[in-house]
């Protein structure tokens, strides 16, 4: 029985040669770290690079960053020239629990946009952020056309977390119990559904996406070892591992 950590932050980790272990020692076989900008996105390639097969990079500019940033140009350029080691851009998205005026909501959406823009033409999986935004970040996503959707705790309506899985979008599920994350796991199918730490901020560390699995486990009444052959699955397929097929 083996789990994929979907969604983490490495770089946010001062130890994170100890965190590692850690996780493999709690059969986490893969973890995907995302940045959010600058030092971060430089940080988080650096340690996927280490660690090849086992730690894997997407890159992007989160919304709660973009706030602040003049321009995206230099980010989106670091990630151009990175093309080919990373598996997907993120997170990206919108978060409107930090944009409060106009003139920071448009920020973000012009982020947003760039990004977005840049991974379809690239065809790669969009990693996204929606807090307090799920409905924008949705009708964006779906209008663009994107397939490949990651909504990293996603904590919205669950009619539109029914439109997300209807559209092949999947959503990740932290280790934290809540009302709505709890509605979402029982009424979303398992193929829908993958496992994240959000480490070091929602779990402690990448270890604890089986803390993830017992929840769903606790709500579905399908046995971890279950979920976990699931939701590995859905992760593989969604970031096109195929290094780790075989590996279940």
């Amino acid at each position: 029985m083996e789990f994929i950590d979907s969604h983490c932050h490495l770089d946010a980790f001062r130890n994170y040669e100890e965190v590692i272990p850690r996780a493999l020692k709690a059969d986490v076989k893969a973890m995907i770290t995302s940045g959010c900008s600058g030092k971060n996105n430089q940080k988080t390639l650096q340690i996927a690079e280490k660690y090849p097969n086992l730690i894997f990079p997407v890159l992007g500019v989160a919304p709660q960053e973009a706030i602040d940033m003049e321009s995206f140009e230099r980010q989106l350029s670091f990630i151009k020239q990175n093309r080919d080691k990373i598996i997907g851009v993120g997170e990206i998205g919108l978060d409107f629990h930090w944009a409060k005026t106009p003139t920071q909501k448009t920020k973000q959406q012009e982020c947003f946009e760039i990004f977005l823009e840049y991974a379809l033409s690239e065809k790669l999986p969009l990693v996204i952020h929606s807090r307090e935004a799920e409905k924008e970040v949705l009708e964006a996503v779906m209008r663009a056309g994107a397939e490949r959707v990651l909504l990293h705790c996603f904590s919205g309506a669950l009619s539109l977390a029914e439109s997300a899985a209807e559209h092949g979008f999947l959503l990740s599920i932290p280790p934290t119990p809540s009302a709505a994350r709890e509605r979402i796991i029982k009424h979303i199918p398992l193929e829908n559904l993958l496992l994240e730490s959000d480490a070091p901020y929602l779990g402690k560390e990448p270890a604890e996406v089986r803390s993830s699995a017992r929840l769903i486990e606790g709500v579905k009444g399908v046995g971890v070892e279950e979920i976990s052959r699931v939701t590995t699955n859905n992760c593989i397929t969604l970031f096109n591992l195929r290094c780790l097929h075989g590996g279940d």
